[in-house]
C-alpha cells in the first residue's frame, strides 16, 4: 500500500512540475501572417489576369475582388501609394480561395483571378485570419505615353488590341487639387501648354482606364558653366591648371556668354584661393592656382561663377609632410600585362621610409568616362606596409586577379601625413564594355533591363559589334547576343531573374575578350513604380549622322510584331513635334524638321505591340550653335620621333578657343575633356508608359486588420565597406590654351619616348564645344 501510495505521488509531483525542453518549440503559424500580395501595373482583358502572392507558409489565403473607381484607390503625385478601400457594406464580385504550395518556405506564386473578358479597375483582397492585404487592378485595353518637357507635355493613347490612336478620348488632368478634364484629338493626342502644370493623368475609355502620376520638370537653366582641370591630382606645392567655359541661354539658344568668371580653389569652406578672370571670344577663361606646399591632403574643390550659373571640378591633392614628397607609378605605364602581377614603383623624397600602400580594384575599364559611384565588385585589393631602400625606392607587386575580368586600381600611399595617388588601368582587349543596369535591387518578377556601351581603347565606338550578355544565378542561366549601334550603345532585358543575386556578365572579342559585369539584387518586396525605360524591341534609325537647322530628317522606326498606327516624335526643349502614320510590316517611315533648342534632341517612336506599348528614342546631333559638336583628330602619322612638331587636324573645327593637352597616363575625373560637350547637352524630356511590355508589379496596401508582416531575405546590419577609386595622376607634359581658325592646331611632342594620351577640347565663338582624343606615340 506504501509502495502504491508512493508511486501516485510521484507521478503528482510530474503533473505539476513545469515541463523544461532544451529549446523553445516554435509556433509555426506565426508565418502566416507573413505574405504579400502584388498586382502587374497593366493588364488587358484578353490575356489572363494574375496576382502575385508571396508566402512563407502554405495555410489558405481567401481572395476578393470588388469592382471601384479608381479615384477611390489612386492618389495623385510623383511619389503616389494608393489607399485601401473599406470592404463593409461592399459585395464581392467573385470570391475564391488559393493554398500555396510547399508548406513552410517561402513562395512565390502566380494566382489566376478569373475576370474572363471584364474590363476595369478592381481591387483584390486578400485575407489569412485578422490580415488583409489589398492590392489593385487595371484591365484596360487603353494605354498611354507621356512625353514631359520644361514646357509642357503630350499624352498619346492608343488601343492595346488594334494599336490605333484612342481618338476623342476623356482625359482628366488633376491641378491643383482638381480636376481639368479635356479630349484627345483624332491623332489620340492632348497636349497640356500651360501653368500650373498637372501632377496627374487618369484616361477613360468605356470601362477602361489608364493612368500616369506625372513627373514635375525642371526649367532650363539660363547660364551653363564647365569647369576641368590638367589632372585630377596634384602634388601640395605645385599648380592645378584649370579651363572652362560659360553659355548663357539667348532666345532659346546657348550662346557665349560675355563678361568675367569668378574661381575659386577651396579646401571644404577654407578658401585657397580666387581670381576674376575675363571671358575670351568663345565664352572660354583659363587660369591656375598654387597648391600650398603645406597644403593637406583631401579632395579640393574648383569654382567657377559666371552670369548666375555656377560649375565646378574635384581635384585631388597630396600631401608632403616632415619634409617627405611620396610619388607612385606603374612600372609598365599603359601597356599592363592582365595576365601578369602589375608592379608599382614607390618612391620617397628620403630613403628608409615605412610606406602604407592600399589598392582598390574596380573590375571595370573606365575609358573617358568618369562615374559618381564605385560600381559592383570594387573592393580593397591590397594593403601592405612596405620600406623604400636607401634611394626611396621601392616595388610593389599588385597581385593578378583570377576573374579574367579588366582592371581598374586605385592606389594610394601614405606615410606621416605625406600621400600620393594615382590610377593605373589594365584591359584584356584592345576595346573596353560598360554595363549599366537600371537598378541594383528590385522586387520579384521585374525585368532586369540594361545598357552597354563599347568602344575601343582610342575613344571610338564599337558600331556594329555583336556583344553577348549573359544573366546567372547558381545554375539557372540566360543568354542573348546584342548588336551596338553606330554610338556603341545597345539596350537588352532578362525578363526572369531570380530570387536573391543574379550577376549580368557582357563581353565582346576584340583582340581579345573585352567583359564587364553588374549584380542585380532580387527580394520579395517590390519597389514603387518607376518611370519606364525604353524597349529593346523598337528601333529607330535616322537617314544622316548629323542635320543643321531646317533640314529634314528621314526617319525609320522598327518594331516587329507592331499593328496598327505609330507615334514618331522629336523631342526637344521647346516641346514634342509628333506624327502618327499607320505601320507595315512592323515599319513606319517619317519626315521631320530640325528645329534648334537647347538641351538634348532626341527622336522617338512609340509601337503597340501584343496588348503593349513599346517605345525607343536615339539623340539627333545638330550642328548649330550652342550645342556639343562631334570631332575627330587626324594625325600625319601613327608614330613621332622625340620633340617632333606636327600639325594636327581636327575635323569640324570653327574660330574658337582650344586646349591641347599631351598627358602621360589616361585622365580620368575633372580631367576628362570628353565629358564637357555634354554639359550642353541637358536631358529635357521624360517618357512615361502606362502599359509597358516588360511585366511590372505595384505592391499592396494594408487592408482593415491586423497588418501584415513582412519578412526580408537581406539583413543590412553594417554600412557596406567604402572603396573608394583614387583618381589618375596624370603628367601634363604638354599643354596650351589658344586661339584656331580651323587651319589645323600646331603641337610639339614630348622630348622623351612614350605613349601619351593627346586631348583637345574645343571652345567655339558660337557657343558649341567639342573634343578629341587619340593616342601617341614617340619612338
Amino acid at each position: 500500500m506504501t509502495r502504491v501510495f508512493a508511486v501516485v505521488l510521484v507521478a503528482v509531483a510530474v503533473g505539476i512540475a513545469p515541463v523544461r525542453a532544451e529549446r523553445p518549440i516554435v509556433d509555426l503559424h506565426r508565418l502566416d501572417a507573413y505574405f504579400e500580395l502584388f498586382a502587374a501595373d497593366s493588364s488587358v482583358p484578353w490575356k489572363p489576369t494574375t496576382v502575385r502572392l508571396d508566402t512563407y507558409s502554405s495555410a489558405p489565403v481567401a481572395l476578393s475582388v470588388y469592382r471601384v473607381d479608381p479615384a477611390d484607390v489612386l492618389t495623385a503625385g510623383s511619389a503616389w501609394r494608393s489607399r485601401a478601400i473599406s470592404t463593409a457594406g461592399r459585395r464581392p464580385l467573385l470570391s475564391f480561395t488559393f493554398t500555396p504550395p510547399g508548406g513552410y518556405q517561402f513562395e512565390s506564386s502566380e494566382v489566376n483571378v478569373p475576370l474572363g473578358q471584364r474590363e476595369g479597375f478592381f481591387v483584390v483582397e486578400a485575407r489569412r485570419g485578422d490580415v488583409g492585404e489589398q492590392v489593385w487592378i487595371n484591365r484596360t485595353r487603353i494605354g498611354i505615353v507621356s512625353k514631359e518637357t520644361p514646357n509642357g507635355l503630350l499624352v498619346y493613347g492608343a488601343d492595346l488590341g488594334t494599336g490605333m490612336p484612342a481618338a476623342r478620348m476623356r482625359v482628366a488632368f488633376v491641378v491643383n487639387r482638381t480636376f481639368a478634364t479635356t479630349a484627345t484629338n483624332a491623332d489620340g493626342i492632348v497636349e497640356w501648354n500651360r501653368w500650373p502644370r498637372p501632377v496627374f493623368a487618369l484616361a477613360q475609355w468605356g470601362d477602361s482606364y489608364a493612368f500616369l502620376s506625372l513627373l514635375p520638370q525642371a526649367p532650363l537653366p539660363e547660364t551653363i558653366v564647365g569647369v576641368r582641370t590638367d589632372s585630377a591630382v596634384v602634388h601640395a606645392g605645385d599648380a592645378v591648371r584649370v579651363v572652362g567655359f560659360a553659355r548663357t541661354r539667348s532666345r532659346g539658344i546657348l550662346k557665349a556668354s560675355s563678361g568675367s568668371v569668378l574661381v575659386a580653389l577651396r579646401d571644404g569652406a577654407r578658401q585657397v584661393g580666387e581670381r576674376r578672370v575675363p571671358l575670351d571670344d568663345a565664352g572660354a577663361f583659363t587660369t591656375s592656382f598654387a597648391v600650398p606646399q603645406n597644403a593637406g591632403a583631401g579632395d579640393y574643390a574648383v569654382i567657377a561663377q559666371a552670369d548666375g550659373g555656377v560649375g565646378s571640378a574635384t581635384v585631388h591633392v597630396d600631401a608632403d609632410a616632415g619634409g617627405l614628397a611620396l610619388r607612385v607609378a606603374s612600372q609598365c605605364g599603359g601597356t599592363c600585362d592582365p595576365r601578369q602581377s602589375v608592379p608599382l614603383m614607390v618612391h620617397a623624397s628620403s630613403g628608409g621610409a615605412t610606406v602604407h600602400v592600399t589598392v582598390v580594384r574596380s573590375p571595370h575599364v573606365y575609358l573617358a568616362y568618369s562615374g559618381d559611384e564605385a560600381p559592383w565588385a570594387t573592393t580593397l585589393w591590397l594593403d601592405e606596409v612596405i620600406r623604400t631602400d636607401q634611394n626611396g625606392n621601392a616595388t610593389v607587386a599588385i597581385p593578378q586577379p583570377s576573374d579574367d575580368l579588366a582592371s581598374t586600381y586605385g592606389v594610394h600611399i601614405e606615410s606621416g601625413g605625406a600621400t600620393a595617388d594615382t590610377r593605373v588601368v589594365v584591359p584584356t582587349a584592345q576595346a573596353a564594355l560598360r554595363l549599366h543596369l537600371d537598378r541594383e535591387e528590385q522586387g520579384l518578377g521585374m525585368p532586369v533591363s540594361f545598357d552597354v556601351y563599347g568602344d575601343s581603347l582610342d575613344g571610338k565606338p564599337l558600331g556594329g559589334a555583336d556583344v553577348d550578355v549573359r544573366m546567372a544565378h547558381g545554375a539557372s542561366v540566360a543568354e542573348q547576343r546584342l548588336r551596338l549601334d553606330g554610338d556603341g550603345h545597345a539596350r537588352g532585358s532578362f525578363s526572369s531573374p531570380e530570387l536573391g543575386t543574379n550577376l549580368v556578365v557582357a563581353s565582346v572579342d576584340r583582340g581579345g575578350r573585352a567583359t564587364d559585369a553588374a549584380q542585380v539584387q532580387v527580394e520579395p518586396q517590390a519597389p514603387a513604380a518607376t518611370t519606364d525605360g525604353a524597349s529593346a524591341n523598337v528601333r529607330v534609325v535616322l537617314d544622316r549622322a548629323s542635320y543643321r537647322a531646317g533640314d529634314e530628317i528621314t526617319v525609320d522606326a522598327f518594331a516587329p510584331g507592331a499593328q496598327g498606327d505609330a507615334l514618331i516624335t522629336f523631342e526637344s526643349a521647346l516641346g514634342v513635334q509628333t506624327h502618327v502614320l499607320r505601320t507595315s510590316g512592323g515599319r513606319a517611315a517619317s519626315h521631320l524638321r530640325a528645329n534648334d533648342a537647347a538641351g538634348e534632341l532626341r527622336i522617338g517612336a512609340a509601337f503597340v505591340r501584343d496588348g503593349a506599348i513599346e517605345w525607343s528614342t536615339v539623340p539627333l546631333a545638330l550642328a548649330a550653335p550652342g550645342r556639343p559638336q562631334s570631332s575627330r583628330v587626324s594625325l600625319a602619322n601613327a608614330d613621332f620621333a622625340p620633340g617632333q612638331a606636327t600639325k594636327i587636324a581636327l575635323d569640324g573645327a570653327e574660330r574658337g578657343t582650344v586646349v591641347v593637352r599631351i598627358s602621360r597616363g589616361a585622365p580620368s575625373g575633372s580631367a576628362l575633356f570628353s565629358s564637357a560637350p555634354a554639359l550642353l547637352a541637358i536631358g529635357v524630356t521624360t517618357t512615361q508608359n502606362s502599359a509597358p511590355e516588360a511585366l511590372t508589379w505595384h505592391p499592396w496596401v494594408n487592408s482593415t486588420g491586423d497588418h501584415a508582416q513582412v519578412l526580408s531575405f537581406v539583413r543590412h546590419t553594417e554600412p557596406p565597406v567604402e572603396a573608394s577609386l583614387a583618381q589618375a595622376d596624370t603628367e601634363a607634359v604638354g599643354w596650351s590654351v589658344g586661339r584656331a581658325n580651323g587651319n589645323g592646331i600646331g603641337v610639339a611632342l614630348p622630348d622623351s619616348s612614350g605613349r601619351y594620351t593627346l586631348s583637345i577640347l574645343d571652345i567655339f565663338d558660337d557657343g558649341s564645344v567639342s573634343e578629341a582624343s587619340s593616342t601617341v606615340v614617340v619612338r
